[in-house]
């Protein structure tokens, strides 16, 4: 009899790599990495790394567990403000479709918004997916009979990750060609940054750094800045901010 449902699978998906890291039964942990292919005209840039990571997926055994952790690329973040008026799920919904459409426009129909657990008295985060390609990535799951437990995007699993050192400061998620940078103040999300890196070079994505953490330091206590590097060398920060180095959750750390 398998015993590959005892198993632990964790995929990670972006927009040019997909990684499927293996934590068997017995045995040693494995890693496969899957390049995405560039989309063609007229695909939805979610389609190749939905591709890459069906792919992947077909060379796990069957019923094992699965994490699936989104990279910030594909996820559209938004801070959802306290408000004694709404605190039941569907009005912090309502809220989240309503600040998603503000920033994006038409293309926030297209998103799967999921909420953070509310905490009364403090804000939160919801984060948008495209709707086909969750779709997709559980289709993937249920056609290999994996035991799909989550899907997370990487900074809402970081934050849980580092939830114990994280009650004043910052988290700064950095990959290829992308930043996120999230502000916690006594305990609560207090600022949220998710967009384009301007480059990969460590000098001058850490000048790129230095700068959103100066344009929000008033949203957050102290300097303390915690960096969870994929793919990309960690910046050094000049003006006195205590970095610390975090392990990723997932994706291929840089060496």
């Amino acid at each position: 009899m398998s015993l590959s449902w005892l198993d632990r699978l964790t995929l990670f998906i972006h927009p040019q790599r997909v990684v499927l890291e293996r934590q068997p039964w017995r045995g040693a942990p494995s890693s496969q990495t899957a390049e995405v292919a560039p989309p063609t005209p007229g695909e939805a840039d979610w389609q190749p790394v939905l591709a890459a990571a069906d792919a992947l997926l077909k060379t796990a055994g069957q019923g094992a567990a699965l994490r699936i952790i989104v990279a910030d690329h594909l996820v559209r973040y938004t801070l959802l403000p306290w408000s004694e008026m709404l605190t039941g799920k569907a009005a912090r919904l309502d809220m989240a479709r309503a600040l998603l459409r503000n920033a994006l426009g038409e293309r926030a129909v297209a998103l799967d918004i999921a909420l953070d657990r509310p905490s009364f008295g403090k804000s939160g985060i919801a984060a948008g997916i495209d709707r086909q390609l969750l779709a997709g990535l559980r289709a993937a799951a249920r056609a290999r009979r994996l035991r799909l437990n989550s899907v997370q995007p990487r900074l809402i699993a970081e934050l849980a990750a580092q939830q114990t050192q994280l009650n004043d400061g910052w988290l700064a998620c950095l990959d290829l060609g992308w930043l996120t940078l999230a502000g916690v103040r006594d305990g609560e999300i207090s600022s949220l940054r998710n967009h384009r890196a301007s480059t990969t070079e460590p000098a001058i994505l850490a000048g790129e750094l230095a700068g959103l953490l100066a344009a929000e330091s008033a949203t957050v206590n102290g300097k303390k800045v915690l960096i969870s590097a994929s793919a990309v060398a960690a910046p050094k920060l000049a003006g006195g901010w205590e970095t610390t180095l975090v392990t990723p959750v997932t994706g291929g750390a840089h060496a």
